[in-house]
């Protein structure tokens, strides 16, 4: 697990920032604090509130910037002002005020001037690098995405459903909202998928394994199997042993190029946490850990938050399923939120009898129950997923609530 958490970050491109000051001296204060921060890369150019748009300080012009950070120590209307003209601008940069104090007054007009985040001085470096990663990641995700959703699913408890909900989700997909939908099998020893499928795929992953030229679409068609339902699944290699010859690469690859090909690539991790995984979860629009209304599933999914926090993935945050979920159980969502200190994102309710229909019959959930409570809870899962946009409970706190805990701090 040690080589997990020491796996590098991929490489990004500086973020550029366009630092605002009456003077020079003020400026240089704020770029000393912000060539401190370790992450993310910036590239910083230093502005006059009363030059013209697009020309520096000393008169040069300049490319947009990504960010443009307004510091508020002098004459608050020509600040205002060139917030202003700033939200006007497109492309529109993000537009970070940072201010001299918690005035509520001042606050409320630079927000309404068009400011998406407050920072305050002196600056602090933790606020810093959390709004400004938040930019980072998400310019890094749009330039790299160009295609369908990834969505992986994960936990390091067995037996909580991980490979249940993810095969769910992709037929709920499929046959709810007529989506065009891949599973890809990264639990290599036990390649559950192709089971709950009732599939016995002729390939593979493992001939993409061993190609020695570059991957392409044709190929990875040809290892694809598909299920009756449409969906279409990249399975696990027969033999355990063959899943040891399946490296992070060739995930990577792999991933990239199905989303080019599917709609939504939904991507079963398993209990075994690996390269593969975090490969998986560098390139995952959304990461969903599975767990249960156990004691020993809520301390475990601590373990693996600690393991998440630690390998630095700011392009994409952990949402957390309550599967089999029974409302009149001790263990309620209160109680695991309260634990894990984080929101459930969603639960999915226990229902015995529709899943004793499925295994019994050799079909999906949707051929023999796709009435059941079961069916409709998969249902507004995809639909949440496939409508937005949303208030992902798991999102960081929005702006106004930023705003008056900072008015009203404890």
């Amino acid at each position: 697990m040690s080589a997990l958490a020491s796996r590098p970050e991929t490489s990004r491109t500086s973020l550029k920032v366009r630092l605002v000051g009456e003077t020079a001296e003020l400026r240089g204060v704020v770029r000393a604090a912000l060539q401190g921060l370790a992450e993310p890369p910036l590239e910083i150019t230093e502005f006059e509130p009363s030059t013209a748009p697009g020309v520096d300080a000393n008169g040069n012009g300049d490319a947009p910037a990504d960010v443009t950070m307004v510091v508020f120590n002098g004459n608050e209307e020509l600040l205002l002002n060139y917030l202003h003209v700033q939200a006007a601008q497109a492309p529109r940069p993000a537009l970070f005020a940072l201010l001299p104090g918690r005035s509520a007054g001042l606050m409320k007009r630079v927000l309404r001037a068009g400011a998406d985040e407050l920072l305050f001085l002196p600056l602090d470096g933790g606020d810093a690098t959390r709004a400004l990663l938040k930019i980072s990641e998400a310019r890094w995700r749009a330039q790299r995405r160009d295609g369908g959703m990834i969505y992986s699913f994960a936990s390091i408890v067995g037996g909580v459903g991980v490979t249940t909900l993810a095969a769910d989700l992709a037929l709920a997909l499929n046959y709810e909202l007529k989506q065009r939908v891949a599973l890809l099998d990264l639990d290599l020893q036990a390649g559950g998928l192709a089971v709950f499928l009732n599939l016995e795929p002729e390939v593979t992953i493992l001939p993409l394994v061993r190609l020695e030229k570059k991957l392409d679409s044709m190929q990875l068609e040809s290892a694809l199997t598909k299920h009756s339902s449409g969906v279409y699944l990249l399975a696990a290699p027969r033999r355990i042993e063959e899943g040891e010859l399946v490296s992070d690469l060739t995930i990577g690859a792999v991933l990239d190029l199905m989303r080019q090909l599917f709609d939504y690539v939904i991507v079963d991790c398993g209990s075994h946490l690996d390269e593969n995984a975090v490969a998986a979860w560098e390139r995952s629009d959304r990461m969903f850990y599975v767990l249960d209304q156990s004691v020993r599933a809520a301390r475990c999914a601590w373990r693996f938050i600690d393991l998440f926090d630690r390998l630095g993935l700011g392009s994409v945050e952990p949402h957390f399923i309550l599967n089999r979920y029974v409302p009149s159980y001790p263990i309620g969502i209160k109680q695991i939120e309260s634990s894990l200190t984080r929101p459930i994102y969603a639960h999915v309710p226990r229902d015995d009898k529709a899943v004793e229909r499925v295994e019994l019959s050799a079909k999906d959930l949707w051929q023999v129950a796709a009435g059941s409570a079961l069916a409709k809870s998969i249902e507004d899962f995809a639909r949440r997923l496939v409508t937005g946009p949303e208030q992902l409970a798991g999102a960081q706190p929005g702006l106004v609530s930023r705003l008056l805990s900072a008015i009203n701090p404890r």
